[in-house]
């Protein structure tokens, strides 16, 4: 059995955590999307879509 080192380094990708959230919103709203359409969800529009709950009872199939 082979063994690997691994050099380590520190693991930041954003430069902030709202850079963070951004991401995260977009990664969301694409998956929400995919998957319910008709919600219209996007990056804009997230949190405003998710205030009413709507698309929380849809992944829960109620």
């Amino acid at each position: 059995m082979a063994t690997v080192l691994l050099e380590a380094r520190p693991y930041r990708p954003f430069k902030s955590s709202e850079e963070y959230l951004y991401a995260m919103r977009e990664d969301l709203a694409e998956w929400l999307n995919t998957m319910y359409p008709e919600l219209r969800i996007n990056v804009d529009n997230f949190m405003d879509r998710l205030d009413t709950g709507v698309a929380l009872c849809k992944t829960t199939n109620i």
